[in-house]
């Protein structure tokens, strides 16, 4: 099998939606080799705003090339996301599958950004980007509902397959604390850190009345009056350390199309760690939480308020609210659980004439 990702395992897209399954595909006797479209230094370079040169996207680009022409030898293909970003749909066609049997993984909303792109010939051609590759999958991997609803337009075999967690991984390691030391949480990029800042007037006004702090992991541009804020910086080896210092996990998101995208990854480690959470009903969130039984949603200020103050105050809700959150995740969105039916869906993609 030859895997084409966006990223190295550095890249949490990636690292959810491929490389976490790698321990299962070698179980199951699959031989596999994956091909980053980015290096390691790349999503470093990226969030310190380094421009990238014309000589790495080139390098990489041809790269990417001529493994496409090779990959008729493999029985099958898994494209994570796209192919080549940017370019023209028929620069796509470089991929010559030939018998093997192609998998497109769908984990966000990239359509969305070429949907946006001005009228005329160049417009057009990426416009049809993602369409002319679903079109041409034996299989799409959809990651929401949302993403599901759009591959069908497109392609005939689409299967709804979240992203998941490890649950063994991500677990509970601490005792909640006391109301006076609620410590509210955020992780992700600076890229996304743009979701948090729409919660800063509901945070500064909750500082005029309820004592905590925010720890914000993996950004540390984000700043509200009267809130103290804690930037740590995102690691692998830290990860779980850092989230479990968390008692509420937040996951603010806009109204929009890309936002309905999204699979909720943040949410699903908070809840696997038996962290109560607080999430914009967009994407996977109204998948995964009921709101006010393993965790709450909330779309206006208003709400984001009343609901964060009721957690704030309230420890043993937190702790009913965050078994409840973990057990969930244990049962519906598992890396135990969804290994076994990947491989198995993969197996029978091979197995189709």
């Amino acid at each position: 099998m030859l895997c084409l990702t966006k990223y190295t395992a550095s890249g949490p897209s990636s690292r959810y939606r491929l490389y976490q399954f790698l321990p299962f595909f070698k179980e199951a006797g699959f031989q596999v080799e994956i091909q980053s479209l980015h290096n390691d230094d790349y999503l470093e370079r990226m969030f310190a705003g380094d421009r990238l040169s014309k000589a790495y996207l080139l390098g990489r680009g041809l790269r990417r090339a001529r493994k496409l022409l090779a990959a008729w030898r493999f029985d099958l293909v898994f494209v994570q996301k796209e192919i080549f970003p940017s370019l023209p749909s028929f620069v796509d066609h470089l991929l010559r599958v030939g018998q093997a049997k192609l998998v497109v993984d769908l984990d966000d909303a990239i359509f969305c950004s070429y949907q946006q792109r001005s009228s005329g010939l160049g417009g057009r051609l990426v416009r049809e980007k993602v369409p002319n590759l679903l079109r041409r999958s034996t299989v799409v991997l959809a990651g929401n509902s949302y993403l599901k609803s759009y591959a069908e337009r497109f392609a005939n075999n689409v299967v709804l397959f979240p992203t998941v967690v490890d649950s063994e991984r991500f677990r509970s390691i601490k005792a909640h604390r006391e109301p006076s030391q609620t410590v509210c949480g955020w992780i992700g990029s600076p890229a996304t850190v743009g979701y948090l800042r729409l919660l800063a007037p509901v945070l500064e006004r909750l500082a005029k009345s309820e004592r905590f702090s925010l720890r914000v992991i993996g950004a540390d541009t984000f700043t509200a009056v009267g809130v103290p804020v804690e930037s740590r910086p995102w690691s692998e080896d830290n990860e779980v350390e850092d989230l479990a210092g968390i008692d509420i996990g937040l996951m603010p998101l806009d109204a929009s199309d890309w936002s309905e995208g999204k699979c909720g990854l943040k949410l699903l480690q908070y809840m696997s760690m038996s962290i109560p959470s607080l999430s914009s009903p967009r994407g996977t969130a109204r998948e995964v939480i009921t709101d006010g039984v393993n965790g709450y949603l909330a779309d206006t200020p208003q709400e984001w308020y009343e609901k964060l103050q009721r957690l704030i105050r309230d420890p043993e809700l937190r702790r009913t609210m965050g078994a409840r959150g973990r057990q969930w995740i244990q049962e519906n969105y598992n890396l135990h659980k969804y290994g076994p039916i990947l491989v198995s869906q993969l197996t029978s993609v091979v197995g189709k004439a």
